[in-house]
């Protein structure tokens, strides 16, 4: 089984989400549709005083729905801070924050409370709305007015700068860079500067933040600061609170090619950093981040993911935090696309989420759809094709599994090199390893076979064993036992000197 995925095939079906500006502004699935759980996390006060910060029923229901079951109340958590800042609720959203950060509070699945509380502050409309100037000067005016009313706030002044940097990208738009207006890019550069400053101004307050970090990283990325100013930003972040998240999500992506890395520096810094946490934790943090949506869709840098950490990561998860509908749909977006186990993870998956399908991960139900298909299609053969490489390597771990691979490798090469004879003439150009199973029979004959590879000197080996199979022919030296499966790792390169000759 392969440790590793690539991601390049991913940008399908996400195709809806790239057009977002929030994409952009790298707010990803984990920041964007954070849960909640099937109540408001209780504190030893709230026993005394089960609505301290005096929401009204409403605003009790919108901030309490349960993501185990409703993949919605993530959106309805947010919406509901968006709706008690229109009403500029100020102290209320306040004590909510205050809250969420001195408990530390995670949502089900484990994703921070904080972070969800300003997913509903720093965007004038829910994705996948688009907003107008007016909606920008109204969420900004209440922000605003929000700093003023309470100037001590640490959660106003944060929420302001993001609004800013999301206002920055607005002026941008979601295209490339050479797409960009001289105006644009003006704009973009001055929104940026404002976000920076008021975070400067909150740094001095009494009040920390988690959000503030996330929110400068995001500063240093737009302005282009250097890697070594970026990471040293990261590290303060990290020492503050070492299991947020987000703040691994923007280096992460900082260090995408596409802005300034270099291939692999994204797989390192995540395998280094998840180690770092370790055990169980790490784990989950490896999950959080390879899955989110702007490290994944470094379509064009193809990142190489561990696909056995992120599952383990996801389980992890589960069994630590509990049930996250957000996190099911992440899941098993990654398992229709990438690993060879991944449609049996998929079909079980896919079972649990129902039709609680989440937009903003699959784009279109249809693509929800397709997948569940796929998955149910597939999932029968991943089962068998596993049972067939457990019997394969358990053969190996036998005194006389070595002896007997070497001696049947010799001649199924030999059918290979005979194919590439005959049917390989560009074989010489091809590249990549390739896997081969084959059961045998008592006698050396061909079973079951199957080749995990494509073309011309392929069809003819598939074409050749087919035969050999219905002949009852022995090209391959009697096994230990029957039936006895066989896997051989090959690779092209191995073969381009026959096909020369």
């Amino acid at each position: 089984m392969t440790s590793s995925i690539s991601f390049k095939s991913i940008a399908g079906s996400f195709a809806s989400y790239l057009n977002s500006p929030s994409t952009v502004l790298k707010i990803s699935v984990l920041g964007l549709l954070l849960v909640v759980t099937s109540g408001l996390a209780i504190g030893a006060d709230q026993k005394s005083n089960p609505n301290p910060c005096n929401l009204t029923a409403d605003e009790a229901t919108g901030l309490s729905g349960d993501i185990s079951t409703d993949v919605r109340a993530s959106r309805n958590y947010m919406g509901t801070i968006a709706e008690m800042l229109k009403a500029e609720k100020f102290e209320e959203i306040d004590c909510l924050a205050d809250r969420a950060r001195s408990n530390k509070e995670r949502f089900s699945g484990g994703t921070w409370k904080i972070h969800g509380l300003y997913g509903g502050l720093h965007e004038p409309v829910q994705y996948p709305l688009h907003a107008t100037h007016e909606d920008w000067n109204n969420l900004l005016q209440h922000l605003q007015h929000w700093v003023t009313a309470r100037p001590k706030s640490i959660t106003a002044r944060v929420a302001l700068a993001h609004a800013y940097i999301s206002y920055a990208f607005d002026a941008r738009g979601t295209g490339a860079s050479t797409t960009v207006s001289d105006s644009g890019w003006k704009l973009f550069g001055e929104r940026i500067a404002e976000a920076k400053r008021i975070l400067d101004e909150a740094s001095a307050l009494p009040t920390k933040c988690p959000e503030w970090y996330v929110d400068m990283l995001l500063v240093g990325q737009y302005q282009s600061w250097d890697v070594a100013e970026e990471r040293a930003l990261f590290e303060e972040a990290a020492k503050f609170n070492p299991g947020y998240y987000d703040y691994y999500l923007d280096l992460a992506d900082y260090l995408l090619p596409r802005w300034s890395g270099q291939d692999g520096d994204t797989e390192q810094f995540l395998q280094q950093t998840a180690d770092r946490i370790g055990g169980d934790e790490g784990d989950i943090l490896y999950f959080q981040v390879a899955s989110s949506k702007y490290v994944i869709c470094g379509c064009q840098e193809d990142p190489n993911l561990s696909w056995e950490r992120i599952e383990r990561g996801f389980e992890a998860s589960e069994k630590r935090y509990g049930v996250s509908m957000l996190n099911l749909n992440r899941i098993a977006y990654l398992a229709t696309s990438f690993g060879k186990s991944s449609p049996i993870v998929a079909d079980k998956i896919l079972s649990r989420i129902g039709d609680q399908w989440d937009e903003e991960t699959w784009g279109r139900k249809e693509d929800f759809e397709t997948a569940k298909q796929w998955a149910v299609q597939t999932a029968p053969f991943e089962v068998k094709l596993l049972a067939m490489e457990s019997s394969a390597e358990a053969n190996m771990k036998t005194p006389e599994g070595p002896q007997y691979k070497a001696s049947f490798e010799k001649a199924y090469r030999g059918l290979i090199q005979e194919c590439v004879s005959t049917d390989g003439g560009s074989v010489d150009r091809w590249q990549g390893a390739f896997e081969v199973l084959t059961s045998v029979g008592a006698k050396g004959t061909v079973e079951d076979s199957k080749i995990y590879s494509m073309g011309p000197v392929v069809a003819c080996l598939f074409k050749r064993l087919q035969a050999l199979e219905q002949e009852k022919a022995t090209p391959f030296p009697p096994p230990p036992q029957a039936p006895y499966w066989v896997r051989l790792d090959l690779h092209w390169a191995e073969f381009a000197p026959v096909a020369a000759r």
